[in-house]
């Protein structure tokens, strides 16, 4: 697995960590988790977090900040709710010891990054390489609640350039990795949207991302652009675009024989909907 930056890595394990909190609180205590697993002031201060990122970041024209509160913990928090419930974890992480022992460094080097100390080289060799054996043990332990999952690719995190991800979907089918993010947002021919993709496979392979804009032609990027568990990937929206209910996918998928949508050639789907209407006179 290629390097990741000390800022990447640091990303990728919280990331990781929120995901299996999710699943395996949300398993132990039901839809209500957060209150469960959190002080109740705990629960406002996430709250109050989302309120300040949501008008900070509207006001420079994104239009969605993530809602789900998980995602303004701090990796302290994310320890402490891993500590305190570790049985919850079902053997995910491996032997606590161990993995006590990891998060220990993680949180030592993630001080450093968070200071604007440089790391040395040894150092982000080793943050990198304990966030890529957090990020897949929790592929592993994901993938038994998805058998699929131990074959196919999967689709970590999509988000456009207004905000809308699929952390903040309306409608999410994370077993068969295909998302709908209805994002609520007009546009017209000219218009340019970024695409902030990141994504893992179970075997090691190289990912492979392409668009699927509304008029249904596939775009590959050109020189391997769209290659890689990080890319960004571009669409202009055109005149044959227009549609009241226009769906751009972000289509994920790997070199290999089998897929999980069979001969589509697809392994995951973030079906990005907006409306695209004529330009303005």
């Amino acid at each position: 697995m290629p390097l990741m930056q000390p800022p990447e890595a640091l990303a990728s394990c919280e990331r990781s960590l929120r995901e299996l909190l999710t699943i395996a609180l949300k398993r132990k205590f039901g839809n209500d988790w957060l209150n469960e697993a959190f002080e109740s002031d705990d629960v406002q201060r996430l709250r109050d977090k989302h309120e300040i990122e949501q008008k900070r970041r509207t006001k420079r024209g994104v239009a969605e900040v993530p809602a789900v509160l998980i995602n303004y913990a701090e990796f302290t928090q994310l320890t402490r709710l891993i500590k305190n419930h570790w049985d919850a974890l079902n053997g995910a992480l491996g032997a606590k010891k161990e993995m006590d022992v990891l998060l220990d460094r993680v949180e030592a080097l993630r001080n450093n990054v968070a200071h604007s100390r440089e790391l040395l080289p040894f150092e982000q060799e080793l943050l990198s390489a304990i966030a890529g054996e957090i990020r897949n043990r929790v592929t592993i332990h994901s993938s038994g609640q998805d058998p699929a999952g131990e074959y196919f690719p999967r689709i970590e995190l999509v988000r456009d350039s207004f905000g809308n991800s699929t952390e903040t979907a309306i409608q999410v089918q994370d077993q068969d990795q295909t998302m709908a993010i209805m994002t609520k947002m007009t546009l017209r021919p000219g218009a340019v949207v970024t695409y902030t993709c990141q994504g893992v496979d179970p075997q090691g392979r190289t990912l492979m991302w392409s668009l699927q804009t509304p008029d249904g032609v596939r775009h590959h990027p050109d020189d391997g652009q769209g290659e890689g568990n990080e890319v960004e990937l571009t669409w202009e929206v055109k005149p044959l675009h227009i549609h009241t209910k226009a769906s751009l996918h972000v289509i994920l998928t790997v070199d290999g024989q089998y897929h999980r949508f069979g001969a589509t050639g697809f392994d995951a789907i973030a079906d990005f909907r907006y409306e695209v209407l004529p330009p303005l006179v």
